[in-house]
């Protein structure tokens, strides 16, 4: 490969625009990785191939399998929850080949860097745990959405035929990625929208849950929880919640790792959510439109009783009659009125939020001691008091008592309702309800659907088997396809 294209927006201050402002640069191969400069664009790389399939087609498949959400149009079918139809294979492709090609940058890279000529050793492991970071995040994703995938590293990059590897093989690996990552990663971001060591912290934290290592969890979490590194952003009006998802903030207290977006470099997510005659605030959901693929409705029992007196609500659901028979309700968290066209909104992609991490703590807590602790109902309450327009950490007239909730079932369940409500349209609650094994329930509770059992995978791409000759279509598919 002689050159790689790289996008090479580096931000200057916090003050500034966001980062990836710039145009692509070709970048010599003999002479790439050797500077500070050339190392910073390597990281970038990946993370630019998230725009791809990723950014839209992962939310959007995401959203359109939550409990509160439905998918509309082309994205309906994705609602009955029998498995993809052709057109979402498609897009479940584009997902798979976003993540493989950020995976070859961060091969590429890694295996690169360390010859880098005018780097100190320091510089060189910090960069390649940004790498890592970033690897880790890509195969976590493959895996949760995937199962047992091929494992192509710095080791075996040159090798098109790799078979499946097993999920404690990739398991393994993805750990030993973020664990390197939450080691060398700078304490502080080195650029507004790269990874920092908490946001590998908080990522490891996430595998550890997934794995059920909930004392791994659990102590990376309290860590980061103790370093008052982050702060939930205090709100005391339906739109105060601009301050976190408005398409002018550059970052916030409580970003611990998001996917960075301007009106050069959008994100196409807000587009879809949005509808041409949607007004939010006096101004358009969406200066370009809007193609309205997702929506909640009256019927849908998370949305019928959330109450109406939580500022979240508000926030992120606008009423707008959609003609489909009943009331229905766009999904508002994300909007841009400035956008210039249909590509191109800056709110940013929130990965892993501050919030996120507190419920995960709670969650943590409860696994450990077999019921919840009044810690874990005051980190649960922080984020629900901050959704009321509380202050996070001052007792309120709303918040959950431990007498009420004291068995950990019943904790769970608060814990799995601030979720919906705190992570709403952010494409988390469909992998945290299977993380927890209780999809199947929790649709039929909202919606009175059955999931499927091929719904729960996507299926391997085509091209992979084409191209890729130790798999076998009949052998290593998933069920279904």
């Amino acid at each position: 490969m002689k050159n790689l294209l790289i996008f090479m927006g580096l931000l200057v201050t916090c003050s500034c625009s966001k980062w990836l402002d710039e145009e692509p640069k070709a970048v010599s191969e003999v002479t790439f990785y050797n500077t500070e400069q050339e190392a910073a664009a390597a990281v970038l790389a990946p993370l630019n191939k998230f725009r791809s399939g990723f950014a839209m087609s992962f939310p959007g498949l995401m959203e359109s399998f939550a409990d509160y959400q439905y998918g509309r149009g082309s994205w309906a079918s994705n609602s009955d929850y029998k498995g993809l139809d052709p057109q979402n294979v498609s897009r479940s492709d584009g997902i798979w080949s976003s993540l493989y090609n950020a995976i070859r940058d961060c091969n590429i890279a890694i295996s690169r860097l360390p010859e880098g000529s005018d780097l100190t050793e320091e510089q060189k492991s910090a960069f390649i745990a940004e790498l890592r970071f970033i690897r880790g995040f890509a195969y976590f994703t493959l895996v949760q959405l995937w199962s047992e995938v091929p494992l192509r590293t710095e080791m075996n990059m040159d090798e098109w035929d790799l078979p499946k590897s097993s999920l404690d093989e990739l398991y393994a690996f993805i750990v030993a990625d973020l664990e390197f990552a939450a080691l060398h990663c700078p304490q502080t971001e080195r650029l507004i929208g790269t990874p920092s060591r908490y946001a590998a912290q908080g990522l490891l934290a996430q595998v550890y849950m997934q794995l059920k290592n909930y004392q791994g969890g659990h102590d990376l979490l309290k860590s980061i929880i103790d370093s008052k590194r982050y702060a939930l952003v205090p709100v005391n009006t339906v739109r105060d919640f601009e301050k976190i998802f408005g398409p002018d903030v550059v970052n916030t207290t409580e970003e611990v790792f998001y996917l960075k977006s301007t009106h050069t470099a959008g994100w196409q997510f807000v587009m879809f959510c949005s509808h041409p005659n949607a007004v939010i605030d006096g101004k358009k959901m969406h200066g370009a439109g809007g193609w309205y693929g997702l929506y909640t409705r009256t019927g849908n029992t998370l949305f019928d009783e959330w109450d109406n007196a939580d500022l979240r609500k508000g926030y992120n659901t606008l009423f707008l009659d959609l003609g489909l028979g009943f009331d229905t309700y766009l999904p508002t968290k994300f909007y841009d009125p400035l956008a210039p066209s249909s590509d191109n909104a800056s709110n940013s992609n929130p990965i892993i939020r501050y919030p996120d991490l507190l419920l995960l703590y709670a969650e943590s807590i409860n696994e450990l001691h077999d019921g919840p602790t009044q810690e874990a109902m005051d980190v649960l309450n922080r984020v629900r008091r901050r959704g009321y327009g509380y202050a996070p950490d001052q007792p309120a007239s709303i918040d959950y008592v431990l007498a009420d909730y004291g068995s950990k079932a019943q904790f769970l369940e608060l814990i799995i309702k601030e979720q919906a409500y705190e992570t709403w349209n952010e494409g988390k609650r469909w992998l945290f309800l299977r993380r927890l094994g209780i999809a199947a329930e929790k649709v039929m509770d909202a919606k009175g659907l059955t999931i499927e059992e091929k719904h729960y995978l996507f299926p391997i791409p085509a091209a992979e088997f084409n191209y890729n000759a130790a798999l076998d279509a009949g052998r290593d598919q998933n069920p279904g396809y």
